[in-house]
C-alpha cells in the first residue's frame, strides 16, 4: 500500500471561473484573478509539503486545456477526461483515481482560497489522519474549504451551499470519524464582491493584468 496522500485541486476553465463577479470586474480581470489564485494555491501547498517533509503528491482535476498545460509545467499531476460538470462529480472521479493509484488519503483544497497562511496549510497537512477519519475545514458560510479523508472513496462528496453540514452527516452515516479543524485563513474564499474587496486590501496586485501569475 502506498504511504503517500494526494492533494486534489479542482479547477475549471479560468474564463468560466468566478462567475458571480461578472459585471463587477472585467472578464479579463476575472480570468487573471482565477489564475492568480490557482497559482498561489499551488505555490503555498508546495511550500507546506517541503516544510513538513511530508509524503504528498499534488494533482489538479480539470477539463481545461489551459489548466492542464499550466499544471504540467509546474510538475503537478493532472486528472482529466471527467464525464461530469459538477464539482462533486469532479472530486468523486479524483477520489476514484487516487484509490486506483493506492493513495492512502485524499486532501481536497480549492483553488480560490483568498489568502491561506502557510502555517494553516501545515496544520491541515500534518494532521495525523487515520483510516476511516475525515478532517474538515469549514468556510465562513458553512461550505467546505478543505477536506482530508481516508480512504479517498469513503463516501460520495456533496459540495455546494452548506456542504460542511452535509459532509458531517455523510461521515457519520459511513462510519467515518469527523474531525473539525477551523483554520481562520482557510475559512475565506473568493466568491462574492465582498470577498474580492477584502482580498484586494491584502493583495491589490491580484487584479493587475501585467502582474505575473506563472
Amino acid at each position: 500500500m502506498r504511504s503517500k496522500s494526494l492533494i486534489i485541486i479542482p479547477m475549471k476553465s479560468p474564463a468560466s471561473s468566478k462567475s458571480r463577479l461578472k459585471g463587477y470586474i472585467s472578464d479579463e480581470r476575472r480570468t487573471h484573478l482565477s489564475l492568480a489564485l490557482f497559482n498561489e494555491t499551488i505555490i503555498k501547498l508546495k511550500k507546506a509539503i517541503l516544510s513538513l517533509n511530508s509524503q504528498f503528491d499534488i494533482a489538479v482535476v480539470t477539463e481545461s486545456n489551459e489548466i492542464n498545460c499550466l499544471s504540467r509545467s509546474k510538475s503537478v499531476k493532472v486528472i482529466s477526461s471527467v464525464e461530469t460538470k459538477s464539482l462533486s462529480g469532479y472530486l468523486d472521479a479524483a477520489a476514484l483515481w487516487a484509490k486506483e493509484k493506492n493513495y492512502k488519503a485524499l486532501c481536497i483544497v480549492p483553488a480560490d482560497l483568498a489568502d491561506p497562511k502557510l502555517s494553516d496549510l501545515e496544520k491541515l497537512l500534518s494532521y495525523p489522519i487515520r483510516h476511516s477519519e475525515m478532517v474538515i475545514c469549514p468556510a465562513k458560510d458553512l461550505g467546505t474549504n478543505a477536506l482530508f479523508i481516508s480512504p479517498p472513496t469513503a463516501f460520495k462528496f456533496s459540495f455546494g451551499k452548506k456542504s460542511f453540514l452535509r459532509h458531517l452527516q455523510l461521515a457519520e452515516s459511513n462510519y467515518i470519524k469527523p474531525i473539525i479543524l477551523p483554520l481562520d485563513s482557510i475559512k475565506k474564499d473568493v466568491d462574492t464582491t465582498e470577498d474580492l474587496d477584502w482580498l484586494l486590501t491584502q493583495k491589490p496586485q491580484f487584479l493587475q493584468i501585467g502582474a505575473p501569475y506563472d
